[in-house]
């Protein structure tokens, strides 16, 4: 039996490597009959990797655009919590301990400090002047730390939540609540997400309905230049960002609206050169960014000169516009 040369198997091991590997699938929303509502893309990814029910609760909104400390972000409330995509695709816990402390007219700022002596299993932190201890400490080291929870702005302090007084403390983003049990204690995240929620409806009534901006009429025309980029709505898919390095072209779009969009037969098109990024398709879940490499022959945008990028749906609509000029 003859050996295969290690030349051939060298060459055969970076074929394979070398192969383009089949885009991920987009995850399917998951949806929860105790509320009504559903959970998807980089939400649901966040919710999944950070503890899930037990940490966030159910749903209890759908995903949508809120003005969060003067910015629109796509959010969703929780049980528990109120998630965010910020505008570089990352989601982040809302800040609703010191927001509820806030609407009650009890701003964090006003609680008392700790006592002097604080025991040496006990950590200050200076940007508050708020102290965390045993058992909350050990919870809140374990369970994210700072990213999860934010500095503690009270003291440990009783109140009354459901008709049961325990102690709890609040921080930037969450409240912890110690519980008694008949093994001794448990400490539990306080239902920050329906209780913000309930208080800001409560001042501003009713939320508006959500609007959509409207599409113009089809002027796809094979990448040639559109006779009006300033119609684009960039909604509800906006182009982010434009690479236009020969070696690795690419373009960036992040769905703003609430709902999963499917890209099949969506057209990007380089304005300069009437040319279309090839590469654009399948499914982009609410709120998502992703970047798609052209996959096409040769190359399509320019590097010497200002190059425009439209995007149009599967019927012609211009939905995004990029303006390349600095």
């Amino acid at each position: 039996m003859r050996r295969i040369a290690p030349v051939l198997i060298t060459c055969l091991m970076l074929t394979l490597f070398a192969m383009p590997t089949p885009p991920t699938r987009a995850q399917e929303p998951t949806c929860f009959a105790e509320t009504g509502y559903c959970v998807s893309g980089p939400v649901l990814a966040y919710w999944q990797q950070n503890g899930g029910l037990p940490i966030f609760g159910y749903p209890i909104t759908e995903q949508r655009t809120e003005t969060v400390e003067g910015r629109e972000l796509q959010v969703q409330w929780f049980e528990r919590d109120r998630l965010e995509i910020q505008p570089d695709g990352t989601v982040t816990a809302g800040r609703l301990g010191a927001r509820l402390l806030e609407l009650r007219g009890t701003p964090w700022f006003g609680f008392p400090l700790p006592a002097e002596g604080l025991s040496a299993d006990c950590v200050l932190f200076s940007e508050t002047q708020h102290s965390l201890c045993p058992p909350l400490r050990g919870y809140w080291e374990r369970n994210g730390g700072l990213d999860r929870f934010g500095y503690p702005i009270t003291e440990p302090l009783d109140e009354t939540i459901d008709g049961q007084t325990y102690t709890v403390q609040y921080f930037e983003r969450r409240r912890m609540e110690i519980h008694p049990t008949a093994s001794g204690s448990d400490i539990l995240l306080g239902l920050l997400g329906r209780e913000v929620l309930n208080l800001e409806q409560q001042l501003a009534g009713p939320l508006p309905e959500p609007t959509t901006p409207p599409l113009p009429p089809p002027s796809f025309d094979n990448c040639m230049e559109d006779p009006d980029p300033a119609l684009a709505p960039n909604y509800p898919v906006a182009i982010v960002n434009i690479n236009k390095q020969t070696e690795t072209e690419t373009v960036t779009l992040q769905n703003v609206s609430p709902e999963p969009v499917n890209l099949t037969g969506w057209r990007m098109c380089s304005i300069r050169g009437n040319q279309e990024h090839v590469g654009i398709d399948g499914i982009l879940s609410a709120g998502e960014t992703r970047e798609y490499q052209y996959t096409g022959p040769d190359s399509i945008w320019n590097n010497d000169e200002d190059d425009d990028g439209a995007l149009y749906n599967d019927q012609g609509q211009l939905v995004s516009y990029w303006d390349d000029r600095p």
